[in-house]
């Protein structure tokens, strides 16, 4: 009897001993919470979002590019307009016009 009390205690102790360094550090535990349906549903809107932050980085590259190439366009309207208004030649109405006095008299 008393070996059969000292083996169920040696088996007690080894098996608690061996399932702490299972779950600790052979990596027991990660199979217990992969499995759990917490963590399943966890990994999807982690891969959801994902995809969303993907897709809208690419929008804000798309929209960045597209306001340079605005701005460039802008800037090349405007040089286009001042060389324009360079060589378009001068009358007296339209300077007075810009001076801010017209060129008939007001009553």
């Amino acid at each position: 009897m008393f070996r059969f009390v000292l083996g169920l205690l040696v088996g007690i102790i080894l098996g608690a001993g061996g399932t702490a360094y299972f779950f600790s550090v052979a990596g027991g535990g990660d199979y217990l919470l992969t499995s759990s349906q917490r963590v399943y549903k966890l990994e999807q809107d982690l891969q959801r979002v994902s995809q969303e932050r993907d897709a809208v980085t690419r929008k804000l590259e798309d929209m960045t590019n597209r306001m340079q190439e605005m701005a460039n366009k802008f800037n090349d309207l405007e040089r286009r307009f001042r060389a324009l208004e360079e060589t378009t030649p001068k009358t007296p109405g339209t300077e007075l016009k810009e001076s801010g006095r017209s060129s008939t008299p007001e009553a």
